[in-house]
């Protein structure tokens, strides 16, 4: 099996599905597009089989978060789906808020737990915390919230997953209790203090690197789509990423001009691929996820990507892989039932055309899907949603 541990069905990877990081709804209003993601939600679910992605974590959306993981019980078209709801956040996000806001700010330890009271009731598999810090907070008033949501949810019997993509917040979150870091360290190498922290709370690691190069591609149009993201993505959502050519430029927000002009390609992310070797090389279990429905990060195929740029990180192709299945597994909950091939487990295969210990790249050369016993042919599932 094939997991991707970091996704949002909330969002699209299209151009209209962040308001709050550029305004598009000029455009195409942004309730539109979240009923578009809603009503579209069972080709979302061919689009991960078809790219030979068995299970999901949705690690963070609105209530209705719920009702999608729902909707893939006993369903053999859709993949298995952990999830968690509303972000526990210390920033708001109104420009996201249709009644069911992905993102709630919280500013008192009360109002945590009160959240999280809610978020128990729908049996999240995760508490999920958005661990934004800025200068004018004070770190140990944030901490000691995400603290006591930590600490909700372990007596609930639930895991803490934390947004934290600084070395100084990450480190305040495991101190907190968090067991699945979602994100690198961006901004610099880890150090001794970090690597004993996960030591010491087994904590999970999911580097989400290609998410920091899709949106400035997206952004500048110079996002293209690779050959399986031509076959196996949304047709519709892949149409709207050649938007920005056909937009008229009065309406596209002052923001658009500025990254038209001066459009050139991201960088990899150095300072998080080099971390995720040294995170790895420290014994620290990691997942692969792709933050899939965030401008420029497709659900389905944006996996390759991301392998491609674990591969780039010093990782073996195995280590990629056992990231992707077995410890997949581990993020997905099901560790000892799926993640392997073995008498009892769950049979949840996918068959490739080629060998994927020589390139991940080989991932994507999908023959077959095994979910549940049931075997998909990718090319009759996206047939179904064309």
């Amino acid at each position: 099996m094939i997991c991707d541990a970091h996704v949002h069905f909330f969002q699209s990877g299209n151009l209209y599905t962040r308001p709050d990081v550029i305004d598009m709804n000029a455009v195409v209003p942004y309730a539109e597009e979240t009923a578009r993601n809603k009503a579209r939600l069972d080709t979302t679910f061919k689009v991960w089989l078809a790219s030979g992605v068995t299970g999901v974590v949705d690690i963070g959306g609105p209530f209705w978060n719920f009702d999608v993981r729902d909707r893939t019980l006993g369903n053999d078209n859709a993949p298995r789906m952990a999830v968690a709801g509303p972000l526990i956040s210390m920033v708001e996000r109104p420009q996201l808020d249709l009644g069911d806001p992905p993102i709630i700010r919280i500013d008192t330890i009360e109002d945590g737990l009160t959240l999280v009271a809610r978020l128990l009731e729908r049996n999240p598999d995760y508490i999920k915390v958005w661990f934004i810090h800025r200068e004018r907070d004070s770190l140990t008033a944030q901490e000691a919230i995400v603290k006591a949501a930590g600490d909700a949810a372990h007596g609930a019997g639930k895991k803490l997953a934390v947004h934290a993509t600084e070395l100084v917040v990450a480190k305040a979150a495991m101190r907190a209790g968090a067991d699945f870091l979602v994100h690198s360290v961006f901004d610099q190498p880890v150090d001794d203090e970090f690597i004993a922290l996960a030591r010491a709370r087994n904590v999970v690691y999911c580097p989400t690197l290609f998410v920091t190069m899709g949106y400035p591609l997206a952004l500048s149009n110079l996002w293209r789509a690779t050959p399986e993201e031509l076959t196996r993505a949304d047709p519709q959502i892949l149409a709207a990423m050649d938007d920005l050519n056909e937009i008229p430029p009065e309406k596209l927000p002052e923001r658009f001009t500025a990254l038209l002009k001066d459009a050139k390609p991201p960088a990899p992310p150095t300072i998080a691929m080099q971390n995720l070797r040294n995170v790895l090389d420290a014994g620290i279990t990691v997942v692969m996820g792709t933050d899939a429905g965030n401008i420029g990060t497709l659900h389905g195929p944006s996996i390759l990507r991301e392998m491609r740029l674990m591969q780039d990180s010093g990782l073996t192709p195995l280590e990629v892989l056992r990231a992707s299945s077995t410890n997949g597994a581990q993020g997905l909950g099901l560790a000892g039932k799926t993640g392997l091939i073995a008498p009892g487990m769950l049979a949840d295969l996918v068959l490739l055309d080629a060998d994927p210990l020589a390139d991940t790249g080989n991932v994507g050369k999908v023959y077959r899907v095994i979910k549940n016993g049931v075997v998909h042919e990718p090319e009759k599932l996206i047939e179904a949603i064309r």
